[in-house]
């Protein structure tokens, strides 16, 4: 709420409750800020039904890392930062974890499998640096793209 707060005119009124309302919001203009809608369901899901719903050709995944990496990179010093990945390749990336929600996975399987099907590019980038996102944006390579 907060964070919506501080977007003012150009966020959505309200936390959308649904993908339906974040849908709607999307397509007049608005950014929207929104979180799990159902229990058991991630955010990484919801976002992708969010991009399916809309017609979006990229979605950007801010994380807490600088993009995907070919092993965890907090239990592994000698883990390699991926620039690029196919959907048929980050299946093997992603192997070695279990996801749900609640559970740190850099991204969901589930949300790959939406965003396979409608080949909706996804950027992985650390968004605690926000230009990154701007970077991405402006047709900038930051983090790790899948597609």
């Amino acid at each position: 709420q907060l964070f919506l707060k501080k977007l003012g005119n150009v966020g959505c009124k309200a936390v959308p409750l649904t993908v339906e309302d974040a849908a709607e919001c999307l397509n007049k203009g608005k950014i929207v800020v929104m979180g799990g809608l159902k229990p058991g369901m991630t955010t990484d899901t919801v976002a992708a039904l969010i991009a399916e719903r809309v017609g979006a050709d990229l979605l950007i995944k801010a994380t807490d890392q600088e993009g995907v990496y070919n092993k965890d990179p907090r239990k592994y010093s000698d883990a390699v930062k991926l620039d690029k990945l196919s959907f048929e390749d980050l299946p093997k990336v992603l192997a070695e974890n279990k996801h749900r929600a609640g559970i740190h996975q850099i991204l969901d399987p589930e949300a790959v499998k939406i965003l396979k099907r409608k080949r909706v590019k996804i950027f992985v980038l650390n968004g605690f640096k926000p230009e990154n996102v701007l970077l991405v944006v402006e047709g900038k390579h930051v983090g790790t793209l899948i597609e």
